[in-house]
């Protein structure tokens, strides 16, 4: 049994104090109670005593601060901290105005700048759009001015110019060879006639039979297409093309039109040219001149590159970890990609860069990629029959 009594029990002596003590402990209880409710119970927005310096002002959900004045009341509406908005999600409370409109810029702006850091170019400008160093014309290539070209020369390129049409794909040659003598180099009318040589060339070299750039080889016993592809320097894409040949079976004896390669591939910043050379035993010759694009404020690196891989319809990976499928609007790629990797790194490594078609050809011949070298789609398709993996390919400012 307990040794205090507070009166409860009858017959217990000291029943008068003990009801004096009941009391007393009742009062101590009921005051510190009220102490509690009075300090934590919610004060309508009115500063809490003994809070002053805490720099917290508590706020009603509706909005109404207290009973200050106009002005105090706008200083403690200010002090009411704006709702998180969760990544892709939105606010269900209907109540409040969320100013989410800045927030959302900040991310688009984000994902710009994450877009714009990879070498494996960022989505496309609307087309046809000009941008202040179009205007200033630091975002074209240099074209130098032509020397004096004889109106033979014009009467020759303009005659290849028919026979190209014609699909006389050697007279073609003839005439824009002779168009070019002593043509400046780089310069318009050096540009146009090395298209038409060009187209020449790969009409030799896609449908000839019989010309400098074609042999033909019999099939022995052993032999595969990548064998074949490897012993000539050509591409076993190529083969298949030239031959008509679906798979990978061959037949003994059959006769295939091949393409002697060895080549090698020159591109200048300066001048948005892309040139590729035949490799021979006595020197190398220049065979095809392409225009192209490059990297905005010189992004494209100038170092020494090899075909690294050489991809049909390829997908488009982003650093961020998206990925736009062949054949989604927002795959910058084109039909074709001939990746790059570097063979002599200036200090840094430059991975992700590569060749490909471009979805606006308008942008060909300017600065407007991450870094990568863009072509016309039919140009790049040539390219990646002829050249194979290997293929060395090296990028300099002129």
């Amino acid at each position: 049994m307990s040794n205090y009594n507070y009166g409860l029990e009858p017959g217990i002596e000291g029943r008068g104090t003990s009801r004096l003590r009941f009391i007393l402990i009742f009062i101590a209880i009921s005051a510190l109670t009220a102490a509690l409710l009075w300090w934590f119970w919610p004060d309508n927005g009115e500063t809490v005593p003994g809070k002053e310096d805490s720099g917290v002002k508590s706020t009603e959900t509706s909005g109404v601060v207290g009973n200050g004045t106009g002005k105090e009341r706008d200083e403690k509406k200010a002090q009411v901290r704006e709702p998180v908005i969760p990544h892709g999600g939105a606010l269900n409370d209907e109540k409040k105005s969320v100013p989410v409109k800045s927030v959302l810029q900040k991310e688009d702006g984000q994902k710009q700048q994450t877009a714009a850091a990879d070498p494996a170019d960022p989505p496309l400008p609307e087309k046809g759009i000009v941008t202040p160093a179009d205007r200033q014309g630091a975002d074209l290539p240099v074209v130098p001015v032509d020397r004096v070209v004889t109106g033979a020369q014009k009467k020759d390129l303009a005659q290849a110019v028919v026979m190209l049409d014609r699909k006389e794909f050697g007279k073609a040659e003839e005439l824009a060879e002779k168009a070019l003598s002593g043509v400046t180099e780089h310069s318009a009318f050096y540009r146009e006639a090395w298209r038409i040589l060009t187209g020449a060339r790969m009409g030799m070299v896609f449908q000839g039979k019989k010309n400098p750039y074609v042999v033909s080889y019999r099939i022995r016993s052993g032999d595969s297409l990548s064998a074949v592809a490897g012993k000539f320097f050509t591409t076993v894409e190529l083969l298949r093309k030239r031959n008509n040949i679906s798979g990978s079976r061959i037949f003994v004896g059959r006769q295939l039109y091949v393409v002697p390669g060895d080549w090698g591939i020159s591109v200048s910043k300066k001048y948005r040219i892309l040139k590729l050379f035949l490799k021979k035993q006595n020197g190398e010759k220049l065979f095809a001149v392409w225009e192209i694009g490059v990297g905005r404020m010189g992004k494209t690196p100038t170092a020494e590159f090899a075909v690294s891989a050489r991809v049909r319809h390829p997908d488009w990976y982003l650093p961020d970890g998206r990925v736009f499928k062949y054949g989604d609007a927002e795959n910058q790629l084109g039909e074709y990609f001939l990746k790059l990797a570097p063979s002599s790194a200036p200090g840094r490594p430059l991975l992700g860069y590569g060749i490909h078609g471009a979805k606006d050809e308008s942008t060909v011949g300017r600065s407007l990629s991450s870094g990568c070298i863009r072509m016309r789609n039919a140009d790049v398709e040539a390219l990646y029959y002829l050249v194979p993996t290997g293929t060395q390919v090296s990028v300099t400012e002129e």
